[in-house]
């Protein structure tokens, strides 16, 4: 049974990895911070396994999980990071590098909640994942998503 459990657990983690690291990164814009992040909430989450009641909900759980971790790996090490990369997921591949730099620019624009918002709803997440996610009630999830989407079409119309 415990075998059955961890392969269970093994293929949960292998289909949420890629947007699990773009979660981190959103928050944390540096790849060994995102590294050590998805590590301790691999480990939290397997921990913690056999308390998630409903399976079909492991995603948002264990990016809320992962998302507590980023956050506690910026407060115990205080720094504050600069950058305009942005996590390279299977959707933000573009084919022209001066329109991808332009929507990099334009999303580093957005302030980091809306930011966070969008990126999960273009990965697939419904709005009550995502609420759970980012802790925040579906209508503001909406909103953030709406407002992000708005200011990226006026910054992008700007060219």
């Amino acid at each position: 049974m415990a075998q059955l459990q961890d392969e269970v657990f093994i293929d949960e983690i292998r289909r949420v990895k890629q947007t699990a690291f773009g979660v981190a990164y959103l928050i944390l814009k540096n790849t060994s911070d995102c590294e050590d992040a998805m590590s301790a909430a691999i480990e939290k989450a397997y921990r913690h396994f056999d308390t998630l009641q409903q399976q079909s909900r492991f995603r948002a759980w264990f990016l809320q999980i992962l998302r507590n971790e980023a956050y506690a790996i910026l407060r115990q090490r205080r720094r504050f990071f600069v950058t305009s990369e942005m996590p390279e997921g299977p959707s933000s591949a573009e084919t022209d590098p001066s329109r991808s730099l332009d929507l990099r620019a334009a999303l580093m624009q957005l302030s980091e909640s809306k930011r966070n918002a969008l990126y999960l709803w273009q990965e697939g997440y419904s709005m009550e994942e995502i609420s759970m996610i980012l802790n925040a009630p579906a209508g503001t999830v909406k909103s953030r998503i709406a407002r992000a989407k708005e200011a990226l079409r006026q910054y992008l119309e700007v060219d």
